[in-house]
């Protein structure tokens, strides 16, 4: 937040004397969002519903900067925050802040800076710096990493080598891992490939390729895959002689090799109507027995009538991390409907996991005036009752966005 005010006072300080600096752009956005959540009674971890802050609704009002001096780029945010019940949360982040720089052929970034790669809609395997979910329901400016990059173009060739997160501990895992990772473009006649090299000091060695091709003038076709030596994998590990834990039983352990795919194509019609499916694996995400294993534990914690309540609702409270993974099972079925109108924007997507019969529910509505942006959306779980998405602690969500850029 600190850093985020001095470099908005600077920049602010000197928006009089703009005109004497070439190469500035500076751009604000002011957002206002509403959220309104219904608390799901018939989840298991339903008991600890005020510990997880089930069914609050939470308003928010956010100050967005994006902009350019010379060399230098930055992106940040400032935001308060409120849910009922609770108090307000005022706080800052600075998301980009990177130099630039050429030497012939070759481009160089040095700093925090958002890299995202691969071309899938859902899910993006070939993603491993950026790690963004793609699957959230409201859109977030997006956090950069810390990056050493170097690239180099041509005409429809592009290679781009990056040193993630230099200076992390070797320990740090996820987004935070140090790691190099290589990616290589190539514009063919028939398709445009991807291909990745990746090296972490934790998860090892990482290998993979992707593709997206038009045969025809409406249809797109994609996809991408990678196998890595190491997964970082969340891993509940409960105590053996009691239901109830002293502390979280999760932690993210780096396990064996896994393998993550996606396949996917999109129709779009002249009257800017499309239509997208995909599906896709990943083996990272928990298998069938650890979810067998997940239930049971629920039951043990709620049936273990001697402990106090506040203690249960603390474990199954612990118990809902793992639900706050990306993609909660590993094979996974993604459908979507969207109409990309100058003016009116809606959409409908809905995913589905066929290992347990649960899906998600998401429809939205976007209106788009000369300045201001209106959104509206909503997303509900469904599915049999023991299903994995049926167990969130909130039965559905929806939101309202007001968003005006200067």
């Amino acid at each position: 937040m600190k850093a985020l005010i001095a470099l908005s006072a600077a920049l602010l300080s000197g928006a009089a004397n703009a005109a004497d600096w070439p190469d500035t752009t500076l751009d604000w956005t002011l957002r206002a969002q509403a959220e309104a959540r219904s608390a799901n009674p018939d989840s298991a971890l339903a008991p600890a519903a005020t510990l997880l802050g089930a069914g609050r609704d939470c308003g928010t009002g956010e100050v967005r900067l994006r902009g350019r001096v010379g060399q230098i780029g930055f992106a940040g945010q400032a935001w308060a925050a409120g849910c009922d019940p609770g108090g307000v949360d005022r706080d800052g982040r600075v998301d980009e802040l990177f130099w630039e720089g050429e030497a012939g052929p070759l481009h160089f970034t040095l700093g925090k800076k958002v890299v995202s790669w691969d071309v899938g809609f859902g899910f993006r395997p070939l993603d491993v710096v950026q790690r963004e979910n793609r699957r959230a329901l409201i859109d977030q400016q997006l956090e950069g990493v810390p990056v050493v990059m170097v690239e180099h173009f041509s005409s429809r060739v592009a290679s781009t080598l990056v040193f993630a997160n230099p200076g992390h501990s070797d320990e740090a895992l996820r987004r935070d891992e140090q790691a190099l990772a290589w990616r290589g473009f190539a514009q063919l006649p028939v398709a445009d490939l991807h291909l990745l090299a990746r090296w972490g000091a934790q998860e090892r060695a990482s290998l993979g390729a992707g593709f997206s091709s038009v045969p025809f003038d409406s249809l797109e076709v994609h996809g991408s895959s990678r196998w890595g030596q190491r997964a970082t994998r969340l891993v509940g590990t409960w105590p053996a002689e009691t239901p109830l834990a002293t502390t979280t039983p999760w932690r993210d352990q780096v396990g064996g090799a896994f393998w993550q795919t996606l396949v996917g194509t999109q129709w779009t019609g002249e009257n800017k109507i499309s239509v997208l499916a995909e599906a896709w694996y990943d083996g990272t995400a928990p298998s069938e027995s650890e979810w067998d294993a997940w239930r049971a534990r629920n039951e043990a914690i709620s049936g273990f009538a001697y402990a106090p309540a506040i203690a249960r609702a603390g474990n199954l409270a612990w118990n809902a991390q793992a639900l706050g993974q990306v993609n909660l099972h590993r094979t996974n079925l993604l459908l979507r409907a969207a109409y990309g109108g100058d003016t009116w924007q809606p959409e409908v997507d809905w995913l589905l996991t066929p290992a347990d019969g649960g899906s998600v529910l998401s429809a939205a509505l976007a209106w788009q005036g000369d300045r201001l942006r209106l959104e509206a959306g909503v997303r509900t779980y469904l599915g049999p009752s023991d299903a994995i998405y049926r167990q969130l602690p909130d039965r559905g969500n929806a939101y309202v966005i007001a968003t005006l850029p200067f």
